[in-house]
C-alpha cells in the first residue's frame, strides 16, 4: 500500500505540466532532437544529427525518449516524461532500500528528502540524461555494498555490474572510474575489511563491459566499424576533461541541494554519551553509511556531477529519520544555517522580478553585451512577483521555528513537502519568463550588439557540465561538425534555432 501511495504522490509531483515550458537547456534540445531523428531515419543504433553521427551522445536515454515520442508524439512532454518515470522509480527504490536497512519510516523520510530538495526535483522535471545515469550509478554502488551481506554474492556482483554497464550506456565510462574509486575509498576507510573478493570484482567488471560491447558491435554492423572506432577514439579523448571540471558544482552544492544538504552538517556535532542499554545501529547500515560517504567524497573531489545528490540524500535522510524518531537533536547552529540558506534562496527569487522591473536602470550599468541584451528583452515583470520569494522565506522560517520548539516531525514535513510544492509553482511561473528572455536574446537576435564571435564564447553551464553555445526553444535543428580522428579538430556541436543567424 505504501508503494502505491508513494508512486501516486510522486506521479502528481513529477508528471503534471511537463510540457508547460519549452525545452530549455541545449542538452535537453539536443537529446530530444536525437530521439526524433531516430524515429524519422529509423537508425536506432547511434544518435545522429541529420546524416552526421553524434559521438558524444550515448543511446540509452535517447532510446527512452524515442519510445516516449512513439506513444505521445514529438513534444516537450514526451521528451521529459522518461525522467518523470525515473523519478517515480527512484523514490520507490529509496523507500525499498530504507525499509530493508531499518524500517519503513527511514524509507519514507528518504523519499520525502529526495523529492523535497531543489536539484533532484528539477532534474526529474527535465529532459536531461542525468536522472537515469545517477540512478543506475547509485544502484551499482548499492549492489556492490550488498555483496558482503548477500547469500549469493556473485549474483549480486553481476547485478552491480549490469547497472554499471547500463550507466556507461547512458553517459559514458567515467562512472566506472567513480565506482572503482568509491570501492577503494571504502576499502581504506574499513581498513581492508570490505567483504568483497577479487572474484566478485572480476564478475562485476566483466558484466559491466557487456552492454557497451554489445552496443558497439551493433553500431559496427549497422553503421560500419569506422563509426564504432571513431566513437571510441572520441570518448577516449574527452574522458580526461570530465574529471576536475571546475567550481560550478561546488558553489551550487548547498543551494542546489537545499534543504537536504544542510543536514550533512549535523554529522559534525559531537555525540553524547551512549547508554549501555542503547541498541547500536546494525553493522550493515553502518557499512552503507560508509559507502555513501565514500561515494559522495569521490564525486565531489574527483568527478563533480549531479550524481552526488543520491548518496547525499541517504546521509541527510538518515539524520532526518533519527531526528524525527527522537534519537538525535538539532543544534541551534544547524537550524540557523538552514534558515540562512533558505533566506538566501528566497532573496534570489525576490531579486529575479526586481531585476525584470528595473531592467532599464540595470542595463545602463552593465558592459557585457549578452547580459545587457538579456535584461532588455521585452518581458513583462511586476513587483507583485516578489511575493514568491517572500512566501518561501516565510515557509522556511515557520519550519525553523517548529524545529527550534522541538516539533521535529512537523517542522521537517513543512520544510520538505512545502519546498516540493513551492518549486512546482515557482517553476510554472518563472520558467516561461526566463525562457522567453533567453529566446529573445539569442534566438531572435534582438540585440545587434552581440556579435557571432562574442556569442560563440558564451558557455552555458547545464546539469551535466557540458558547455554549449545557445539557449533555444521551438523550431530547431542541430548543426554538427563532421568528426575527425584528431581531438583538436573536434568542436562542440552547436544547436541553433531554425531560420536564425545565430
Amino acid at each position: 500500500m505504501k508503494y502505491l501511495l508513494i508512486a501516486i504522490v510522486a506521479g502528481c509531483l513529477f508528471v503534471p505540466f511537463l510540457g508547460a515550458m519549452p525545452l530549455f537547456s541545449p542538452n535537453e534540445t539536443g537529446l530530444a532532437a536525437a530521439a526524433r531523428e531516430m524515429l524519422v531515419s529509423g537508425r536506432y543504433t547511434l544518435a545522429h544529427a541529420g546524416s552526421a553521427p553524434l559521438y558524444d551522445t550515448y543511446p540509452l536515454f535517447v532510446w527512452l525518449q524515442a519510445g516516449s515520442m512513439v506513444l505521445f508524439g514529438s513534444s516537450d512532454f514526451a521528451a521529459r516524461l522518461p525522467n518523470a518515470m525515473i523519478g517515480i522509480i527512484t523514490l520507490l527504490t529509496v523507500y525499498a532500500i530504507g525499509k530493508k536497512q531499518a524500517d519503513s519510516n527511514l524509507g519514507i523520510w528518504w523519499a520525502i528528502v529526495l523529492a523535497g530538495s531543489w536539484l533532484p526535483y528539477l532534474l526529474f522535471k527535465s529532459g536531461l540524461a542525468d536522472p537515469l545515469y545517477n540512478y543506475l550509478a547509485f544502484l551499482s554502488v548499492y549492489f556492490a555494498y550488498r555483496i558482503a551481506y548477500s547469500g549469493k554474492p556473485f549474483r549480486t556482483a553481476a547485478l552491480s555490474g549490469l547497472c554499471l554497464g547500463l550507466a556507461v550506456l547512458t553517459n559514458g565510462p567515467a562512472v566506472v572510474v567513480i565506482h572503482l574509486l568509491t570501492l577503494l575509498a571504502y576499502w581504506i576507510s574499513s581498513k581492508g575489511k570490505t567483504g568483497i573478493r577479487p572474484g566478485h570484482i572480476g564478475i562485476l567488471l566483466l558484466v559491466a563491459c557487456l552492454p557497451a560491447a554489445f552496443w558497439l558491435v551493433c553500431v559496427g554492423l549497422r553503421e560500419g566499424w569506422t563509426f564504432a572506432g571513431n566513437f571510441c577514439r572520441h570518448q577516449a579523448a574527452i574522458l580526461p576533461r570530465i574529471f576536475l571540471r571546475g567550481p560550478f558544482y561546488y558553489w551550487t552544492f548547498l543551494p542546489g541541494c537545499f534543504p537536504m544538504g544542510i543536514f550533512l552538517f549535523t554529522y559534525l556535532q559531537r555525540r553524547g554519551r551512549r547508554s549501555i542499554y542503547a541498541t547500536p545501529p546494525p553493522l550493515d547500515i553502518r557499512a552503507l553509511n560508509a559507502w555513501m560517504w565514500s561515494m559522495c567524497w569521490v564525486i565531489l573531489l574527483v568527478c563533480p556531477s549531479t550524481l552526488y545528490y543520491l548518496p547525499l540524500s541517504f546521509l541527510a535522510a538518515r539524520q532526518v529519520y533519527r531526528v524525527a524518531e527522537g534519537r538525535h537533536s538539532l543544534r541551534g547552529w544547524n537550524i540557523v544555517l538552514l534558515l540562512t540558506t533558505g533566506i538566501i534562496l528566497g532573496i534570489a527569487l525576490i531579486l529575479l522580478p526586481v531585476a525584470g522591473v528595473y531592467k532599464q536602470v540595470l542595463s545602463t550599468n552593465i558592459r557585457d553585451p549578452f547580459i545587457r541584451a538579456y535584461l532588455e528583452a521585452n518581458i513583462h515583470w511586476s513587483l507583485l512577483e516578489v511575493s514568491y520569494g517572500l512566501i518561501y522565506i516565510l515557509l522556511v522560517t515557520l519550519s525553523c521555528i517548529a524545529l527550534f520548539r522541538k516539533k521535529y516531525q512537523a517542522g521537517l514535513l513543512w520544510l520538505f513537502l512545502g519546498t516540493a510544492i513551492f518549486i512546482e509553482v515557482a517553476l510554472l511561473h518563472f520558467g516561461p519568463k526566463v525562457m522567453a528572455h533567453a529566446q529573445q536574446t539569442v534566438v531572435s537576435g534582438q540585440s545587434s550588439a552581440i556579435s557571432k564571435r562574442q556569442l560563440s564564447r558564451l558557455p552555458v553551464l547545464t546539469a551535466n557540465g557540458y558547455a554549449l553555445t545557445a539557449f533555444i526553444s521551438k523550431p530547431y535543428h542541430i548543426v554538427s561538425v563532421p568528426h575527425s580522428s584528431s581531438p583538436r579538430s573536434r568542436r562542440p556541436r552547436c544547436i541553433r534555432a531554425a531560420g536564425s543567424d545565430v
